[in-house]
């Protein structure tokens, strides 16, 4: 019996994982200025599937509840500027509530 799933060889798929994005000093401070005060950003596939190609950012603000609703972004991200973006919206929150 298979799983269900339909598996395809995609060897030219970039994911996530395949980028090897350096934050800078900055970036550090705003991810963990994030983490201590329960705002969890994270990036979430725009497909279902194996090899997502688009992202958006979902972000969670306050202690995880079950079920909780989460905010999406409207825009639509590729492998190449995903992360800047990422770091972008945790700047937001960053400069939001401290100052």
């Amino acid at each position: 019996m298979g799983s269900g799933l339909k598996s395809k060889n995609n060897k030219s798929y970039k994911g996530l994982s395949s980028i090897n994005y350096v934050p800078n000093e900055d970036e550090k401070k705003w991810y963990k200025y994030c983490v201590d005060n329960d705002i969890r950003i994270s990036t979430k596939p725009t497909q279902q599937g194996m090899y997502p190609e688009e992202w958006r950012i979902e972000i969670a603000i306050g202690p995880y509840k079950r079920g909780e609703k989460t905010y999406l972004s409207p825009n639509v991200y590729i492998i190449d500027n995903v992360y800047q973006a990422l770091y972008n919206t945790m700047k937001y929150y960053y400069d939001k509530r401290t100052r």
